[in-house]
């Protein structure tokens, strides 16, 4: 059978632990930070894992790794991976595009959409993205594509006339 771990931290350290439970978005982060305040506590691994629904290794590790490093121990570290396509310029003109009419971008559409914007990122940018890609780093900035919805304001202000015509205004 294994040693017990039992983690004890003290003023500063412990703290810090409970600002970083509190104020990180990080799921996994807050878990490692939960596990050493419920080892500083008193729980043994076995209740911990259990409390957690992680392995006793797993607890064991970052019990360890907590004694070793300090808290920065415990912070989700950067993973690799593909960067992304479409960088942060990029992104910056998707969200000035989308108030402007896709006419002023001489693309012959009455309004956007992600299929529409992706072409225009790769014929403005040189970079093949896909319509999901597209939507994702629009709800990243906010916006979003939407069917244009016509009213009779739309209609008026394209045909000079159509109002009056169709007797849905006055003039005043």
């Amino acid at each position: 059978m294994r040693p017990p771990v039992q983690i004890q931290v003290r003023g500063h350290q412990l703290a810090r632990l409970h600002a970083m439970y509190e104020e990180t978005t990080c799921p996994r982060t807050r878990l490692r930070v939960q596990m050493i305040l419920l080892s500083h506590d008193g729980y043994c691994v076995e209740e911990i894992a259990k409390i957690t629904r992680k392995s006793d290794d797993s607890v064991r590790y970052w019990l360890h790794r907590f004694q070793q490093v300090g808290c920065s121990g415990l912070i989700e570290a950067p993973h690799s991976g593909r960067p992304p396509q479409i960088t942060p310029s990029i992104e910056a003109f998707l969200h000035d595009c989308i108030p402007q009419s896709p006419r002023a971008f001489q693309m012959n559409r009455p309004g956007w959409t992600t299929t529409l914007l992706a072409k225009l990122v790769k014929r403005r940018w040189q970079v093949q993205v896909s319509d999901e890609c597209i939507r994702q780093h629009l709800k990243r900035v906010h916006a979003v594509c939407r069917r244009p919805t016509w009213t009779v304001k739309y209609l008026a202000q394209q045909q000079p006339g159509y109002a009056q015509k169709k007797g849905q205004f006055h003039a005043c």
